[in-house]
């Protein structure tokens, strides 16, 4: 099963990949979103079906949210709230409307507050995308919802540092003096955090 999903997967990253050129007119590295997808694919046979279908939607979405984010620090209305809406009607459908409905609403409540406060380190795209992340990790219970809300700042920090310690010693390298500003995409983080929140909730 594990290698069906995987296969699938990869089929459905090719599509993700000209999806996200689409959206972001930036060409995703080639064969980043087909590993991704395979990977996502292989790791949602880890649940049982009906599950292992919605575990590999999930991963496939949020592929396709971390490759526009990262290639130009946004995330189209299209996917962020088009995904939301999806995450809760499953949610819905499998019986399980409350607990999606009441996650994806006191997650994307907390990411308003915090763009609200540090507009410039949080956007408005990663407050949309709550919406379907918090109806995703709300559905797989309150601690998987915890880890979802707390975990992404924390792996933000240490992509954050390893991207500067990098590009230090890219600068002292090639003797430049500056070398402008770090931007690092907050949506991945959030992505990766339910993902894993998801998985460990089995």
């Amino acid at each position: 099963m594990a290698v069906v999903m995987a296969l699938l997967g990869a089929v459905v990253g090719v599509c993700v990949r000209r999806l996200t050129a689409r959206l972001s007119g930036v060409e995703p590295w080639r064969g980043a979103c087909e590993a991704a997808c395979a990977a996502g694919g292989a790791l949602a046979t880890t649940t049982t079906w009906p599950e292992t279908a919605a575990l590999a939607l999930l991963m496939w979405w949020c592929v396709c949210c971390s490759g526009v984010d990262v290639l130009v620090q946004r995330l189209p209305n299209v996917l962020t709230l088009g995904g939301g809406l999806t995450v809760v009607t499953i949610g819905a459908c499998a019986g399980h409307g409350r607990a999606a409905a009441v996650g994806a609403a006191l997650l994307t409540a907390t990411m308003l507050t915090a763009h609200l406060l540090f507009a410039r380190s949080l956007g408005a795209g990663d407050v949309k995308l709550a919406i379907g992340l918090g109806g995703a990790a709300g559905v797989a219970g309150a601690q998987a919802w915890m880890i979802a809300l707390l975990l992404p700042p924390l792996l933000t920090a240490v992509v954050g540092s390893l991207v500067l310690l990098y590009r230090r010693f890219e600068r002292v390298s090639s003797g430049e003096r500056s070398s402008g500003s770090t931007v690092v995409p907050h949506g991945p983080s959030m992505c990766v955090a339910t993902v894993l929140a998801v998985l460990a909730a089995g």
